[in-house]
């Protein structure tokens, strides 16, 4: 795509960003969530979240 490629529609381009979206919090780390990636954070709040009682 970045040498001058397309989509032949919206469906085609939104098809696309949602994988790189999906690529993204499964790979990238981020500093500001203890170096994990954001779907790594998010199971282990909810995990730790379980253990606290209401």
């Amino acid at each position: 795509m970045l040498d001058g490629g397309g989509f032949p529609g919206v469906e085609e381009a939104g098809l696309e960003l949602s994988h790189d979206i999906a690529c993204y919090n499964d790979e990238r780390r981020h500093s500001a969530l203890a170096y994990r990636s954001p779907n790594h954070f998010e199971t282990h709040l909810q995990t730790t979240s379980q253990m606290c009682p209401a």
